[in-house]
């Protein structure tokens, strides 16, 4: 009896303790996802400076989205990025492509360089590596 005790105890433990392993696991790109993200990022690269920094981004927000499921589909693009910028080998420059994005979507007259463009793909490209290990 005191045997059937321990046991169930210790099968009790080890369901707990995978439980709390599971649920820690980060979210992952598949290496196919991945690479199907950052090549229509790089694709972006033939539309006028201003878009593809717009199409960029929607890209990149859209792939933290999938990672996130359905807990992340009512999250705005920078609680996206929030969640995921410790991962980021580049956080600082994902936020200055971001920043750069907002700019282009809420103020007028914004002139963004065809070197700002590649910059802010090239971020966003460079985080989501970061997302599929």
């Amino acid at each position: 009896m005191e045997g059937e005790i321990f046991l169930g105890i210790v099968v009790l433990i080890v369901l707990l303790g995978a439980a709390v392993m599971i649920s820690r696991r980060k979210p992952k790109l598949s290496a196919g996802d991945r690479q199907h993200f950052q090549q229509q990022i790089a694709a972006t690269a033939s539309l006028d400076p201003a878009h593809s920094v717009l199409e960029s981004h929607k890209i990149f927000i859209t792939a933290l989205g999938q990672l996130l499921g359905d807990r992340g589909t009512k999250l705005m693009a920078a609680e996206r990025v929030r969640r995921f910028q410790a991962r980021f080998p580049n956080a600082k420059h994902v936020w200055v492509s971001h920043r750069l994005r907002n700019r282009i979507a809420h103020e007028t007259g914004i002139q963004v360089s065809a070197v700002q463009a590649e910059q802010a793909r090239a971020n966003f490209s460079r985080a989501l590596g970061a997302l599929s290990r």
